[in-house]
């Protein structure tokens, strides 16, 4: 496969990320926390459906072509394989190599033998221009960019007529609380811990500055009446606290306060959250 990133815009001086670019520089365990709450969040209904809808809009069919840009640990492969066939062909990339040793042995769980994992970055490619049908990405341009760097790769090695997509999130959660305060201070946490925070909210401006044509967008409602309904909810607000808290992203006694506040309105049958996924496709 030809290597080539000659259509990427910037340089990497001009790149940036959060904490998900030092992830191979973390201890395994708090990398492996990560993992799992990847896996958790892939299964949550509103980000499955986020991804169903990108992947029905992509254009893809049997013998398809599609690179996921950022993959992770590669837990849309099932969906992915069901889209191509065994006559298609997917490559995922990912920085983090811990994820795609994890997505090479998903891969062979699978017999996925016409899957491919490489430790890559979503702002350099290693394709040739045009190799792909399809590329799209989830869950990255939040943490990696910017936007306009990480499109322009993914359009670079579209061919003319394929389609690009994104889902991307706003971690904003609508969570009931008798402490305002220390929902507050919850939320603070993303605005000051993920690159391009509000990047879900301008899929759409991104992917026409990117010369993306037939652009779509739909977005998708995450929600619980119960911290128990599905393990995202208790891995990702619950589990990660002590994390938040040791990097000083939130004040001990507030993080404390809040998840006894939520425990006690779980308990009462009074608790609830929500946040909006949003997506994205165009075609080059």
């Amino acid at each position: 496969m030809a290597t080539s990133s000659s259509g990427a815009t910037g340089s990497p001086s001009d790149w940036g990320s959060d904490f998900f670019g030092t992830l191979n520089e973390m201890p395994s365990e708090p990398v492996i926390g990560i993992g799992h709450i990847l896996e958790a969040m892939s299964t949550l209904p509103a980000f499955r459906d986020a991804r169903h809808w990108v992947l029905r809009n992509l254009g893809l069919s049997q013998g398809s072509a599609v690179i996921e840009a950022g993959c992770g640990n590669a837990a849309a492969l099932s969906d992915i394989l069901s889209t191509i066939g065994t006559e298609g062909r997917m490559l995922g990339i990912d920085p983090t190599k811990a994820f795609i040793e994890s997505a090479r042995t998903r891969s062979e769980q699978l017999g996925a033998s016409n899957a491919r994992f490489e430790v890559g970055d979503i702002r350099a490619i290693p394709c040739a221009n045009g190799e792909f049908d399809a590329v799209f990405c989830d869950k990255v341009l939040i943490h990696a960019g910017p936007p306009k760097t990480a499109l322009a790769e993914m359009v670079r090695v579209t061919r003319y007529g394929g389609r690009v997509g994104a889902i991307e999130w706003l971690p904003f959660f609508v969570v009931s609380a008798s402490q305002p305060a220390a929902l507050d201070a919850f939320n603070s946490i993303f605005r000051k811990a993920v690159y391009e925070y509000f990047v879900s909210c301008n899929l759409a401006r991104h992917f026409r500055a990117a010369g993306l044509k037939d652009i779509g967008t739909e977005a998708f409602m995450a929600h619980t009446h119960n911290l128990d309904a599905h393990p995202f909810w208790r891995a990702f607000i619950v589990h990660q606290m002590p994390m938040f808290i040791q990097v000083g992203l939130i004040e001990e006694a507030t993080a404390q306060a809040f998840l006894a506040d939520l425990e006690e309105l779980n308990a009462e049958g009074e608790f609830s959250a929500s946040f909006i996924v949003q997506a994205a496709v165009g075609t080059k």
